[in-house]
């Protein structure tokens, strides 16, 4: 199914199922939606600005050149999905599964992630300046060319960090995470 041009400005959305829908320069700003899934769908150019979803499923969604000013995600599923030429200044999340994602450059500067499982996501040359990735879980991610600068990551699991051409500096960690990034950079504790 595809759904083109549609303006669900404020809509709200209960429980509703679209899988494997194409959603092409669609408006869902100021939309909410509590429950419902969007599986293996992509959304192309649409604007979720100020969009609240909570407790609801994107999995293995795609979304090229989309807006999520000012959007947030409670309790939300993303696993797999992939975020390309989309803006996301600024994203709250709060809980949820947002595993295997792919954030491959994406802006994320000042975005709030907050109890959100992130294993083996890819954060591959984004830039995540002064946002917030509090206790997450962050094992197994790609960190390649990713931009931490005043990164507040107090609380969360880092598991195995690669520290190569990683901006780090300023970023905020707590006493058991400055143990794991003094060993990923090859120290030696006694």
């Amino acid at each position: 199914m595809v759904i083109s041009g549609e303006d669900w400005y404020g809509k709200v959305l209960d429980r509703e199922d679209y899988a494997g829908t194409t959603f092409m320069d669609c408006d869902f700003t100021e939309m909410r939606s509590t429950g419902s899934t969007f599986s293996n769908c992509v959304f192309r150019n649409i604007k979720f600005n100020v969009s609240t979803h909570a407790e609801g499923a994107f999995d293995g969604c795609r979304f090229d050149s989309c807006s999520f000013f000012d959007s947030t995600f409670v309790g939300c599923r993303l696993t797999g999905s992939t975020f390309t030429n989309s803006s996301l200044v600024p994203l709250k999340v709060t809980g949820g599964n947002w595993s295997y994602v792919s954030l491959v450059r994406a802006d994320l500067s000042s975005a709030e992630f907050t109890e959100v499982t992130l294993t083996e996501a890819d954060f591959t040359g984004a830039n995540l300046t002064k946002a917030a990735l509090r206790n997450c879980r962050l094992s197994n991610v790609d960190w390649a060319g990713a931009r931490l600068r005043d990164t507040d990551l107090r609380g969360s699991e880092l598991g195995e960090l690669s520290m190569e051409n990683v901006q780090f500096r300023g970023a905020v960690i707590d006493v058991a995470q400055a143990m794991t990034i003094a060993e990923a950079l090859g120290a030696v504790i006694r």
